[in-house]
């Protein structure tokens, strides 16, 4: 991977030129190819990071599970960007509890700190699908039910 100078700008522009877009269909196997300190290099140059954070969230109207504002930390997991984009909920299936709550309304704020924290609390994918179970359990209106299959642990 070609790589600018650091603060020159050079590395902004060489990256900006060579992140795909999803039309093209090659942006999952580009990520997938990064090593997560290349990632992570992206992530710190705010217009790189909105550009990669846009084309994992595309198409929109879904909830990602393993939230894009966390993708370093999937990365680091050895987490697929195919498997990042399959664990979404279409945003009307997401319904909260303890506040009650849809996306975007009350109760959703609390319920996206709470993963958040639970990502960061996470030493592996694998717990983080175990906690993730736990706190659906007790935030989500049909429990674990409204996880995606492959988040399920029963």
């Amino acid at each position: 991977m070609t790589r600018g100078v650091s603060g020159s700008g050079r590395m902004e522009r060489v990256y900006d030129d060579i992140i795909p877009t999803v039309k093209n269909g090659k942006f999952n196997g580009w990520f997938d190819n990064l090593a997560p300190e290349e990632l992570e290099k992206l992530w710190e140059i705010p217009k790189l990071r909105k550009k990669i954070e846009d084309r994992i969230r595309r198409p929109g109207g879904y909830h990602e599970w393993n939230l894009v504002s966390r993708t370093p930390q999937f990365k680091k997991w050895g987490v697929s960007m195919d498997d990042i984009k399959e664990m979404r909920s279409l945003i009307e299936d997401v319904q909260f509890i303890n506040p009650c709550g849809v996306y975007g309304g009350r109760g959703f704020t609390k319920a996206h700190n709470e993963i958040l924290k639970i990502i960061d609390l996470s030493y592996d994918y694998e717990e983080f699908a175990h906690r993730l179970n736990e706190w659906a359990s007790q935030r989500m209106k049909n429990g674990i039910l409204n996880l995606l299959e492959g988040l399920r642990r029963y």
